[in-house]
């Protein structure tokens, strides 16, 4: 029998965080994955971490097309900036004012799904103690 791997690595059936109920009556909404992670998580963990993720890693996780994130994203804003292109590492048609001051701060780019899951649990984990 084939087992189906979530995003976090694991047997899907037993992923803590892919199993966890929804919060609300209203479900996911759009820029969330089966996962329960929503784009507004993503944003929040790249922000407090200070890390570029490339929009290829933010899509496998919230279960859209690559080009779809910067849709998504809206407005081009500071905030939003560590999301970026896997060739350039830079936030894509984003001018000067637009990117976060620290964006070049650090050289690691989260460039999957599974790793940004994996590096947003423990995130989620330190915030809680």
């Amino acid at each position: 029998m084939t087992r189906v791997q979530c995003v976090h690595g694991m047997d899907s059936r037993f992923c803590a965080i892919c199993n966890r109920a929804t919060r609300g009556a209203g479900g996911r909404g759009a820029g969330s994955s089966s996962s329960g992670t929503s784009l507004a998580e993503i944003v929040e963990f790249l922000n407090a971490e200070h890390v570029r993720a490339t929009y290829g890693a933010v899509a496998e996780l919230i279960g859209v097309g690559p080009r779809s994130v910067g849709t998504l994203l809206g407005p081009r804003r500071p905030e939003m900036s560590w999301i970026v292109n896997q060739s350039t590492g830079l936030p894509t048609n984003y001018n000067s004012a637009e990117v976060h001051p620290s964006l070049l701060s650090r050289g690691d780019i989260i460039s999957n799904g599974r790793e940004l899951a994996l590096k947003m649990s423990a995130w989620k984990l330190r915030r809680q103690k």
